[in-house]
């Protein structure tokens, strides 16, 4: 019986071994899989303080798929627009350890993002281009257009 259950201990033991093994080795794969270079990305975000769980979130992804080498725009509609205005403080947190989206859009600006505007949500916000913070302009329908057929992939919050 003392060999059994010593086998058994032992079986539990290279068990958990390989588990861990493997489980840090696909973390460091997916890790080293992330490439993001050349593609074109556009989050599309049309909520504001309606909704600030989702405007934390199009421009933490934003930022994120900028980290792994894409080229990221945010495209702003609706309510989204009021991101883009410099006038508009962006000193909002969601949840207790979060960076406000102040420090979310700057990070975003200084890596090189682009902020589009929909001209008729600007136009409809009273907002024009000598209003916009760092990076962020009002689009044209040509624009708008050549943005979204070069899109790989599109988000929307």
């Amino acid at each position: 019986m003392p060999l059994a259950k010593t086998m058994f201990r032992l079986s539990l033991v290279v068990a958990a071994i390989c588990v861990s093994t493997w489980a840090s080795s696909a973390r460091a794969d997916d890790e080293k899989a992330i490439d993001g270079s050349g593609q074109k990305v556009v989050v599309h975000l049309s909520h504001f303080t309606d909704d600030l769980h989702r405007c934390f979130m199009a421009v933490k992804v934003a930022n994120l798929m900028q980290e792994y080498g894409a080229e990221v725009t945010l495209f702003v509609d609706l309510e989204g627009v009021r991101i883009a205005q410099r006038r508009q403080e962006l000193e909002f947190q969601w949840g207790p350890d979060s960076p406000t989206l102040a420090e979310l859009y700057e990070k975003f600006a200084a890596g090189g993002g682009k902020v589009l505007v929909c001209p008729h949500c600007a136009k409809s916000a009273h907002i024009t281009d000598p209003g916009l913070k760092r990076n962020a302009q009002i689009g044209t329908t040509a624009m708008l257009g050549k943005l979204l057929i070069e899109a790989d992939k599109v988000m929307d919050y």
